[in-house]
């Protein structure tokens, strides 16, 4: 009987995981998001606010992963969004997706003993 109550549980903690993880990845997406939303990096690169070097040339922005980036005439560049965003979104979201397929091995194992 005791054996039994083990993968209940681990299942549980399995689960647990799963959406820790996947709320913290879509919580630092969010802000990251908000970020771009409410932030004038284009205009700040355009008036050299943030680089003096050479002219802006164009602004990259993207979804998937998140960006938002200035490139100037030199080839520098000036990212708006924090380092720590894009790794811990697609950590978060990868560990809850690894989570989620162990809960389903876990009970699937104990379907077989039991």
């Amino acid at each position: 009987m005791a054996t039994s109550a083990r993968p209940g549980r681990a299942r549980t903690a399995l689960r647990v995981c799963a959406w820790v993880l996947f709320v913290t990845g879509i919580g630092a997406y969010a802000l990251g998001l908000l970020g771009v939303l409410i932030s004038e990096t284009d205009e700040a690169c355009s008036q050299k606010l943030v680089y003096e070097g050479a002219d802006f040339r164009e602004m990259r922005t993207g979804l998937v992963p998140l960006e938002n980036t200035c490139v100037f005439e030199d080839g520098t560049t000036y990212a708006d969004i924090p380092g720590w965003v894009n790794p811990l979104f697609f950590g978060g979201v990868g560990g809850a997706l690894v989570c989620v397929v162990a809960a389903v091995l876990v009970g699937r194992s104990a379907g077989k003993r039991g």
